[in-house]
């Protein structure tokens, strides 16, 4: 029988500091959660953004009935489109020269619909890290070719979706037959860490749904052996307020752990390491929000290949949760970041209503608790170790 605080393992202790863990918020507490806080109050400014999550293509080789870009993505273009819906080379390059003269210190490439489809960011990571910034990949992984896994090397990290450890459960979820392109994919990549001496966590991305979760145990075995440094398994989120049918949530929640549990056995100390997280959903794997503004928001600048920002990943081309626009010109940003009209959207927000999963949600209670909420102006004591 495992005991209840194994099952609820997200990771090893000696993993604890990792990218995972939302409580790194707290190293933003003065740089960020302390100016939003008095910045939702009508004082002071909003601070830049940490992150770019830039989406630069809204198109997919892939089928997933889960994404949560189905409301917008172009299936299998015969020809890729041109009109608001593939960034340029000049425009990702003017983007990512304005947010590192902004003070931005990472960029997501990734988003709705698969990155690697827009040709123009293959060579995009080298353009970042030369500006000084961290630069990520997102991606099903099917495109990766010699040129994209050098360019890779340039990451902090690249999280490549298999969401299976089967070919028959991989053809089910994506709906396609790209099983074994995206293994030998990952192979490749590995293989060009080890030659390079690259620092890049490289790691196999799980989203467990009521259909695949019993792959868990045979994905992060196969993880293991391919050589990537992370398996990384979360609920992937069904009841977004989005869906036109979310599916139905029958998850066998004691089985789960129970793969969990065998999943954390695998485990090789710091060459291969295995993170189930939880902690943003209740014990039945259902959305949960333990915060009511949407103050983390502003953590991240949101960029879609429609030319606009939004204010938030979870929110994208949703015009209600349109900022400003980024395209012709990316000063536009600026302009509107940290606006009255910026705080009077972010305030408007009902979360409970409109908001299905918050990807950013643990930050949120974070700043509500101990920069908006707290009784004391130093609830923490932080002159003191």
């Amino acid at each position: 029988m495992i005991e209840t605080k194994e099952k609820r393992r997200e990771w090893k202790d000696q993993h604890r500091y990792n990218s995972f863990n939302s409580y790194k918020g707290l190293t933003w507490f003065e740089s960020h959660y302390k100016p939003i806080a008095a910045w939702f109050k009508g004082e002071g400014k909003l601070p830049t953004p940490i992150e770019l999550s830039l989406d630069p293509a809204h198109i997919c080789n892939f089928k997933c009935g889960h994404c949560n870009a189905q409301r917008y993505l172009i299936i299998n273009p015969e020809e890729v489109p041109r009109d608001k819906k593939i960034m340029t080379k000049e425009h990702l390059e003017n983007l990512i020269d304005f947010c590192s003269d902004w003070g931005v210190r990472g960029v997501c490439i990734g988003g709705g619909g698969e990155p690697l489809m827009n040709k123009n960011v293959w060579e995009l990571p080298s353009y970042i890290a030369k500006k000084g910034m961290k630069p990520s990949y997102a991606t099903n992984g099917s495109l990766i070719n010699e040129q994209i896994a050098e360019e890779m090397m340039n990451c902090r990290w690249v999280g490549v979706s298999l969401d299976s450890g089967t070919r028959e459960v991989f053809d089910k979820v994506h709906g396609v037959d790209y099983f074994d392109k995206v293994v030998n994919n990952l192979k490749s990549l590995v293989k060009k860490k080890n030659e390079t001496g690259s620092k890049i966590d490289i790691a196999y991305k799980f989203l467990i749904r009521p259909d695949n979760w019993q792959d868990l145990e045979t994905a992060c075995k196969l993880a293991k052996d391919i050589g990537v440094r992370d398996f990384h398994a979360r609920p992937v989120d069904l009841e977004r307020k989005d869906f036109e049918s979310a599916m139905k949530l029958n998850y066998d929640i004691e089985s789960i752990q129970e793969l969990f549990y065998k999943c954390h056995q695998i485990e090789e100390g710091d060459k291969f390491r295995v993170f189930t997280i939880m902690h943003k959903y209740d014990p039945n794997f259902r959305v949960q929000h333990t915060f009511k503004k949407c103050a983390s928001s502003s953590l991240m600048l949101q960029a879609c290949a429609d030319g606009n920002v939004y204010v938030c990943a979870d929110h994208r081309i949703e015009e209600r949760f349109k900022l400003c626009s980024h395209y012709p010109n990316p000063k536009e940003i600026a302009d509107f970041w940290g606006s009255d009209k910026h705080r009077d959207l972010l305030k408007s927000i009902n979360v409970d209503k409109e908001c299905g999963r918050c990807t950013y949600g643990e930050y949120a209670r974070q700043i509500e608790e101990l920069a908006m909420n707290s009784n004391e102006e130093d609830c923490m004591c932080l002159g003191f170790p």
